[in-house]
């Protein structure tokens, strides 16, 4: 289903959820995984790199979204039924997509991985969304301190079934999800399924930053200006706490860790205070859109960034007893004959980012929105 985009929308919202797909997409594509610079991979374990900013960004910014397509609607109760039943249904739409991209790359039902990127954006959209109807703001930060509190508890304080470390391959939330599933049905790079059980619910957190973000964006009480403020000084506060828990919880991807929350969610936070300064309240649209481009249809340009490899890479190319497919096609072939091999898998991914692109603004110059 489309709809014409509506001129009321937010423009730093379409352009910061942009970017953070942009960011996604090129760190998901290289032309050789073997050579990828080290900001542009994921930490082992401890740590955060850039890329590790990626994913909780597009939760944040689902957290943000929220609030702007529900604000009206909370404060009537009997609308409330109708509305977790649409964000349900969306759930399984999200995750069932999700799961029909992994059957794409390996019709085998029997090592089908369960989690996933758009899996937990699914679930984790449908908590946030009740919630989000149902507490008001005290309520919503209180959950979320209990989340977070609990969760260190489970991982660190008192892990089950007498674990004594957290390590990748000793941890609460790999032994919950190697209880409940088969390791048929979890990541097959990692003991530790990076998207696993457990870690949704602190993720449920990080969209709750972004629904903070939504609040202040709505309070009428402040200008635009002092907005802006509150949010710099409130991710700055986010980032320090993230820091300092850090201290007895490590920053960590995979684990989806208390500290890892409260980190990203203050660079999220602040990122989106920069763009909300320069687009919205300065008035600085006119090359915003390149962004919006992506961000206004993001799920939409995130599945077909997943898809579209297996389309081409029917096209193979040889030369000199070497081969390679779809877009390696042009790392092999083409930038490594002129670059490292670490700039030519990077100057792939951005092709392979135009290219999205490119589908994208077809969407976007025809003002159309995917509903999913």
């Amino acid at each position: 289903m489309t709809e014409q985009i509506k001129k009321t929308r937010l423009s730093s919202l379409d352009a910061f959820r942009g970017l953070t797909i942009a960011a996604m997409i090129v760190v998901n594509s290289p032309g050789d995984w073997e050579h990828v610079f080290p900001p542009l991979r994921h930490s082992e374990w401890n740590g955060c790199t850039p890329t590790d900013l990626v994913f909780p960004c597009f939760i944040f910014m689902m957290g943000l979204s929220i609030v702007f397509a529900f604000s009206s609607k909370k404060a009537d109760p009997k609308l409330h039924g109708g509305i977790m039943l649409k964000a349900f249904k969306r759930m399984l739409i999200i995750v069932g997509i999700g799961l029909a991209l992994q059957l794409i790359h390996s019709l085998d039902f029997s090592q089908l991985r369960f989690p996933g990127v758009l899996q937990r954006i699914g679930v984790v959209y449908f908590i946030a969304t009740c919630l989000y109807i149902k507490l008001p703001k005290k309520a919503l930060i209180v959950t979320s301190v209990v989340i977070l509190l609990l969760y260190y508890g489970v991982v660190c304080l008192f892990p089950p079934a007498g674990l004594s470390a957290v390590t990748p391959t000793e941890n609460a939330s790999a032994w919950f999800d190697h209880l409940v599933l088969s390791p048929g049905h979890l990541a097959k790079f990692a003991y530790t399924d990076p998207c696993g059980i457990l870690g949704t619910f602190p993720a449920v957190v990080t969209a709750m930053i972004g629904i903070f973000v939504g609040l202040t964006l709505k309070n009428d009480d402040q200008s635009a200006e002092w907005k802006t403020v509150n949010l710099l000084i409130s991710g700055n506060i986010l980032i320090l706490a993230g820091l300092i828990f850090s201290l007895v919880f490590p920053l960590n991807k995979p684990l989806w860790s208390s500290s890892y929350v409260l980190y990203t969610g203050g660079i999220c936070t602040v990122g989106f205070a920069i763009f909300y300064w320069i687009i919205d309240v300065k008035g600085n649209f006119s090359k915003s859109w390149l962004l919006s481009v992506l961000g206004i249809n993001a799920i939409t340009a995130y599945v077909l960034s997943e898809a579209l490899p297996n389309l081409l890479n029917l096209v193979k190319v040889s030369d000199q007893g070497k081969g390679a497919r779809g877009m390696r096609i042009f790392d092999h072939f083409v930038f490594l004959k002129v670059f490292t091999a670490e700039w030519a898998s990077l100057f792939t991914a951005i092709l392979y980012l135009v290219l999205i692109w490119s589908i994208m603004y077809i969407l976007y110059k025809k003002q159309w929105i995917i509903k999913i």
